[in-house]
């Protein structure tokens, strides 16, 4: 409900400033408005009152809105006033550079809210880094495609085409835009060229995850294990193999993915002491281990995780657990770490109880829960501390945030740009990326952080305003390209031929609309299914 509530806000917002921008530059220039709708009122308004001239309404189908303006064909489709003779308060009345100006209006004040946002955001709470320093300090870890495409765990993205990146969130996708990847590896510098087949493989089986920082093996242990026969046993460290003991976690990634059908001997630490276990890796798993049926986990500090994450039907919910919530003890026994605390629900039966001590705005609060038959009580962690590792925020005067607001308004419309290059590279699979508003709500986050609401909204406006840029029929920037085509030949598209290329253009936009609806709600659909 969250995560609906929150999608339903951002698109408010981004809809009403939107269609504000065409009213305000229709009045301006003496146009009658008819309508203001936020979402769409096919059939019938679940709100309206007619101030003026315009009715003002709340329409019922979630998927953008409209202003309806005299003499003009729009989204509406209502061609019978167009039958009538030109009246001076309507649209089609009026110079081609006052149209042309309520064309863009929207747009403009999409750019002008997402310019607003960050100017605000940097001047209050800073501006949101996270830093590529602190993230390749060690160098980075890869996933399974990205060592397939050519990077090796430990490498350090230096620039790609050229470009050098402050912000990491900005690298990951940078990868995929550009055509050359400067690399350092073991101190020499390397240059990848990825195919759109290798962005392709990225996009579809890792996306931004097939990279991250690396991290020591410390911190990680076994969290399952589905086979008896190996000698290793829950909540072991796997800290080595053939008498090489690990610095980061990736390494034993590395001998997953290189030493398949052969055996190994791991170096385990279990209760503070080293032992030893040879086992075969087996991708399979019939015969050995693999990273299937052996599931690692790292041993987060409860003193500072939080509850971030709740399964579908969690029984800890249900119970009245909240998001941010601590466990300070398992039925009176303290946990300090994730190890305690699963080794405490181990000891209770399958679809047993267990007492939390949960701490609350500084209140410790005892809740009963009931564990189901694999003793899970659907909850999920995170820790801010760990998240909060490599950010770094640069508040600046107001002076100073307005033009960096500028830059970065400027760099995420570039952003949208090189998305909708690479969509349109058949090969590399992105348009099956592209999310539909049931897409984008199921990935925020499960609580409300108004940090976050912000800045994708204005990340969202800016998005808006690029795909309203586009010249199709039946977008902002359609109507816009006719209007300047008008102005440099002086000649106007009749009526007739409108009103069949609005048709067409809005063909187009509900063809796309259902692709990435029926797109969405098939993935949620079988991502329900495969959870029963």
């Amino acid at each position: 409900m969250i995560q609906l509530a929150q999608i339903l806000f951002i698109l408010s917002v981004l809809v009403i400033l939107h269609e504000f921008g065409h009213y305000i530059t229709a009045r301006m220039f003496k146009m009658r408005v008819e309508k203001f709708y936020l979402f769409m009122d096919a059939g019938f308004s679940l709100l309206k009152k007619k101030i003026g001239d315009t009715e003002w309404g709340i329409g019922w189908l979630p998927l953008g809105g409209y202003v309806k303006i005299s003499g003009m064909i729009d989204e509406s489709m209502d061609t019978e006033q167009m039958n009538s003779e030109p009246q001076p308060w309507e649209f089609r009345s009026k110079p081609a550079w006052q149209r042309l100006i309520v064309m863009l209006g929207g747009i403009i004040v999409n750019i002008l809210l997402a310019w607003f946002i960050y100017s605000v955001t940097y001047s209050t709470t800073g501006k949101k880094v996270i830093s590529t320093e602190k993230v390749q300090e060690n160098g980075l870890a890869f996933g399974e495609v990205g060592n397939k495409v050519g990077f090796k765990n430990g490498d350090k993205i230096i620039s790609i085409d050229g470009k050098k990146y402050d912000d990491f969130k900005f690298v990951t996708m940078a990868v995929l835009f550009g055509d050359k990847v400067e690399i350092e590896r073991n101190g020499k510098k390397v240059e990848l060229l990825l195919t759109d087949e290798e962005k392709g493989e990225i996009i579809k089986k890792e996306g931004r995850g097939f990279v991250a920082a690396r991290t020591s093996i410390n911190g990680f242990f076994v969290d399952s294990i589905g086979r008896k026969d190996t000698g290793i046993e829950r909540f072991d460290q796997i800290i080595g193999a053939d008498n090489k003991k690990f610095t980061y976690s990736d390494e034993l990634s590395d001998v997953f993915r290189h030493r398949q059908n052969d055996t190994v001997e791991l170096i385990l630490k279990r209760d503070g002491k080293e032992v030893l276990a040879k086992v075969k890796i087996d991708s399979t798993g019939k015969t050995g281990i693999n990273t299937e049926n052996v599931i690692i986990s790292f041993n987060l500090n409860l003193k500072s995780a939080v509850i971030g994450t709740f399964s579908k039907d969690s029984q800890a919910e249900k119970a009245g657990v909240k998001f941010d919530d601590k466990i300070l003890s398992v039925n009176h026994t303290p946990v300090n770490d994730l190890i305690d605390f699963k080794k405490q629900l181990d000891e209770i039966k399958p679809n047993g109880t267990v007492e939390l001590t949960l701490m609350r705005n500084n209140k410790e609060i005892p809740v009963k829960v009931a564990l189901d038959k694999n003793k899970k009580m659907g909850i999920g962690f995170s820790d801010k501390q760990l998240e909060e590792k490599y950010i770094e925020r640069h508040k600046m005067t107001l002076g100073n945030a307005i033009p960096e607001a500028i830059s970065q308004t400027w760099d995420m419309f570039a952003y949208n740009i090189n998305s909708f290059k690479l969509i349109l590279r058949p090969k590399t699979g992105a348009i099956m990326q592209v999310k539909s508003p049931i897409g984008i709500a199921r990935q925020l986050p499960d609580t409300w952080d108004w940090e976050f609401i912000w800045n994708f909204t204005a990340l969202f406006s800016i998005g808006l305003a690029f795909m309203n840029l586009l010249p199709i029929p039946g977008l902002d920037g359609g109507h816009a390209l006719f209007t300047i085509v008008e102005m440099v030949t002086g000649k106007k598209l009749n009526d007739k031929a409108a009103g069949y290329v609005q048709t067409v253009g809005m063909i187009i936009l509900l063809s796309l609309m259902a692709f990435t609806f029926g797109k969405d709600i098939y993935q949620w659909v079988m991502e329900v299914i495969s959870k029963k």
